[in-house]
């Protein structure tokens, strides 16, 4: 390796990165596919049903007929001559609804029935990756973005890693859930060829969370999975590389069309080489997405390059719980958060701890499984991979980029900006509409 200043994989555990329980492709999640709905979400308004009463029923018994059972009408739809009644706080929308039924002047009474986001992956194990879900519970709402945009494959995202498990080459296998994701030439800059297939397994993880093949019917999905992805190996077996190194994959990068570069990567010193690298992607149009670091527990080293403030999103990591993981740095050059895992917490009681899954491998690559992972490495993909459905819908600078999800994220600990969480955790559905008209208007 050259020599130099070091950097290395943000991703938490013995031998630089952490690692939960695996999940096999035959084990099968507890339900599956388009027809599950929210654990613990109910399917109906639980205080408010809709009634219509016969047209030929006198208003003042319409009212009459609302308030003997304690409800009151909390908005009208003159269309569909139907009501929302709100029903008091002890009554059940089952037994409200069976007792509007019993009077003459409705022409019927029912739940308020909720829905959903259209696009809904039939991966097998979108069940445990809380981390796409909601935002009110830790996620980063993927569902309500897919709706507007689900990746374009002129859009390219250099991943900057251990390399990724893209293909079958000598030792090397392609991760069978990334067998349909769309991939362009990379390189290797450790072993200078151009096969960067991973060795150490962080990359393949890091891929999956941008671009895993989804609505394949098989493990898990991916942020930005209609996109494509270059990778560019700048890391070792060991997880380690240099300023040199990195340097020569953003070139790389640059010169060979990528739109996002994801560095779930970094180190504790500065150089003219590295911040050279990433101004120039900048200049032309390039969004880095950097790891904010892992060291929370030994002072919060600032990290490079994420500390390239002008320049980069720094992404700093939270839990299920959306408080800021135990690991992840704070600092004055972090930009957001988004979902990467506490792997000594199973907060949201699926019975697996709470990291982030995606298929990789750990020791041998060509055994694969789905392993959840922790650390601001997986955070990072999170946000590159909204970088990159942001660029699908036209924008394309870095600075709008970087607008788009700062403006729009959920604010979290103190009010505004602040060291531990940036502008808040990343809200892909409202980034996304950030821009209503697709791409912002020129100055």
């Amino acid at each position: 390796m050259a020599k130099g200043h070091i950097i290395r994989l943000c991703a938490v555990m013995i031998a630089c990165w952490g690692a939960g329980p695996a999940l096999r492709a035959d084990d099968s999640a507890t339900d599956e596919g388009a027809t599950r709905w929210p654990t613990g979400r109910p399917k109906a308004s639980r205080n408010e049903i809709i009634v219509r009463f016969h047209p030929d029923s006198a208003p003042a018994l319409r009212r009459e007929i609302v308030q003997q059972n304690g409800c009151s009408t909390s908005r009208w739809c003159d269309p569909g001559q139907v009501q929302l009644v709100r029903l008091p706080a002890e009554q059940a929308p089952e037994q409200a609804v069976a007792r509007f039924r019993t009077y003459q002047a409705v022409e019927y009474a029912e739940p308020d029935y909720l829905v959903r986001a259209s696009f809904l992956p039939d991966d097998s194990f979108f069940a445990f990756q809380w981390n796409l879900g909601n935002i009110a519970t830790g996620g980063i709402d993927m569902e309500a973005a897919w709706d507007i945009q689900q990746g374009d494959p002129n859009v390219i995202v250099a991943i900057l890693d251990t390399g990724v498990a893209y293909e079958d080459f000598g030792r090397f296998v392609q991760a069978p859930d990334l067998a349909h994701t769309l991939f362009v030439p990379g390189y290797d800059f450790i072993d200078d060829d151009s096969h960067p297939n991973d060795d150490q397994g962080h990359g393949t993880h890091v891929c999956g969370t941008i671009a895993q093949s989804t609505n394949n019917g098989i493990g898990v999905a991916g942020v930005a999975f209609g996109c494509s992805i270059m990778p560019v190996k700048v890391l070792d077996a060991e997880g380690v590389g240099s300023h040199f190194e990195l340097a020569q994959g953003i070139y790389f990068a640059i010169e060979h069309g990528a739109t996002v570069i994801n560095m779930s990567l970094g180190g504790p010193d500065d150089s003219q080489t590295l911040r050279a690298a990433v101004e120039e992607a900048h200049r032309r149009g390039v969004t880095f997405v950097c790891a904010a670091g892992n060291e929370f527990r030994d002072g919060s080293p600032t990290a490079y390059p994420a500390a390239y403030d002008d320049l980069c999103i720094a992404v700093g990591a939270v839990r299920y719980d959306m408080t800021r993981a135990p690991y992840s740095n704070v600092g004055s050059y972090v930009d957001v958060v988004a979902p990467g895992g506490d792997l000594s917490v199973d907060q949201n009681d699926d019975g697996y701890v709470d990291g982030i899954l995606q298929q990789t491998f750990v020791g041998d690559p060509t055994e694969f499984a789905y392993w959840f992972l922790q650390g601001t490495s997986m955070a990072t993909p999170h946000v590159a991979g909204l970088a990159a459905l942001l660029a699908s819908r036209g924008i394309t600078d870095p600075n709008d980029v970087q607008e788009a999800i700062e403006a729009t994220a959920l604010d979290l600990g103190p009010p505004g900006w602040d060291e531990a969480y940036g502008w808040g955790l990343v809200d892909a559905a409202a980034a996304m509409a950030y821009f209503a008209a697709g791409a912002p208007t020129a100055p």
